[in-house]
């Protein structure tokens, strides 16, 4: 074996991990500017005041992934999993409320926002580091 391919392999995979991340904020630029596009925001009403709220949940869910469930992932397969979960959870938070938000439409865009910024992959190169085993690690 080639004593650089590992290190190409990782920086490969450590891409991709990047364009994802970017692709799905992009994704949620263009969909917020093309379903806003000039219309104003709704007037609240007494009937559906918090309903539009309903989009914090996915949110909730994606923090919580990032936060306490993908730093104990080890295996950077499955990380990678949890990574995309998370981040569509993330999105979903945007897209609902773009969609179905009424009065609270551009706060739920920014929190889904806020959402995928949080799992800006700077985690992910530790995945591919070797750990340490044994009494005295990495010896």
């Amino acid at each position: 074996m080639m004593p650089g391919y590992d290190d190409r392999k990782i920086k490969s995979r450590l891409k991709v991990w990047w364009i994802t991340w970017a692709l799905v904020l992009i994704w949620l630029l263009l969909a917020y500017s093309a379903l806003t596009r000039g219309k104003p925001l709704p007037a609240p009403t007494k009937d559906n005041s918090l309903t539009g709220l309903i989009a914090v949940v996915p949110l909730f869910v994606s923090i919580v992934i990032r936060w306490l469930v993908l730093p104990r992932a080890t295996d950077p397969n499955r990380a990678f999993v949890l990574f995309i979960v998370g981040i569509a959870l993330a999105e979903g938070c945007g897209i609902l409320g773009t969609v179905f938000g009424g009065p609270y439409r551009d706060s739920l865009f920014v929190l889904g926002g806020l959402g995928i910024a949080q799992y800006v992959p700077f985690y992910a190169r530790k995945l591919f580091d070797p750990k340490g085993a044994g009494f005295i690690p990495n010896n």
